[in-house]
């Protein structure tokens, strides 16, 4: 199976990095990274990873547009047979691996579970298809549609695309593997925007 990596990155010289480091290659048919305007080096820094990752390509918005419409953006440019969705300042953990090699075709999506900077874990299952949306999943590129992540005042960006995709009563397997490091809670991110209601 080909599996997309797709991330936006604004500002995001701090982790950059780390994220690309963490996407076993092996696995990795493309890695799409949209720099969303940066104004500090993570564009230099992608040019520079670049010359030794082929699979690399960099998107460039001019101005600042924000993640919804990026992640929309890097979704539209996937090719891949699924999409695997990582933010800039996250990274995978080993057991990614372990996730991705199950990656077969036989289902909609591959979910895993997420450690967060504070210590405590995201366990995705059935009961919360819905009510978590974040970024436990790789996704067959075909279900996707028309499903977008959103500008919204009252939740973050990928509640609706997580409800469309999951009005599509996709196939899927719960792989119950802790392979995301979610850099969770993070001061000015848009979950805490939104939190603090100023998004």
């Amino acid at each position: 199976m080909k599996i997309s990596f797709l991330t936006p990155a604004y500002n995001s010289e701090e982790w950059i990095l780390t994220m690309l480091d963490s996407i076993p290659k092996e696995y990795a048919y493309e890695i799409i990274v949209c720099d969303d305007g940066s104004t500090d080096r993570t564009l230099a820094i992608l040019k520079d990873y670049k010359k030794n990752c082929p699979s690399l390509k960099i998107l460039v918005n001019e101005t600042n547009i924000g993640a919804s419409d990026t992640y929309n953006r890097c979704i539209a440019e996937a090719t891949g047979d699924y999409v695997a969705i990582i933010d800039s300042d996250d990274h995978y953990l080993p057991a990614i691996r372990n996730v991705l090699a199950q990656v077969d075709g036989t289902y909609d999506i591959y979910y895993y579970n997420m450690l967060t900077k504070a210590g405590y874990t995201f366990i995705k299952d059935e009961s919360n298809r819905y009510s978590l949306p974040g970024q436990f999943k790789i996704i067959r590129r075909s279900i996707i549609g028309e499903a977008k992540f959103t500008k919204r005042t009252d939740i973050a960006g990928d509640w609706d695309f997580n409800c469309a995709l999951m009005n599509s009563n996709p196939t899927a397997k719960y792989t119950e593997l802790l392979a995301y490091w979610y850099n969770f809670p993070r001061e000015n991110s848009e979950y805490d925007l939104h939190l603090r209601g100023l998004k």
